[in-house]
């Protein structure tokens, strides 16, 4: 019974150490989303753009205008 102890000691250790780690990659995650978001916005606010316009396959195909450079959507 005792060994039994030990072992699941070891085990609510083990997970206790994986979920701070899981924590600490979802925070290291959100970090590295908000500096991509920062160069997101640093090219699309410098960019010279060179705005294409595509229409979808099909009958009913969406048009859509996007840039050559800097691949951003242009909404309308």
């Amino acid at each position: 019974m005792l060994t039994i102890i030990k072992n699941m000691d070891k085990i609510y250790e083990k997970k206790l150490k994986l979920e701070s780690t899981k924590q600490e990659l979802f925070r290291q995650i959100k970090e590295i989303d908000n500096i991509l978001e920062e160069i997101n916005q640093v090219i699309i606010n410098n960019c010279i753009h060179e705005w294409i316009t595509e229409r979808e396959d099909g009958m009913y195909g969406e048009r859509f205008t996007y840039c050559k450079k800097c691949n951003i959507l242009r909404g309308f």
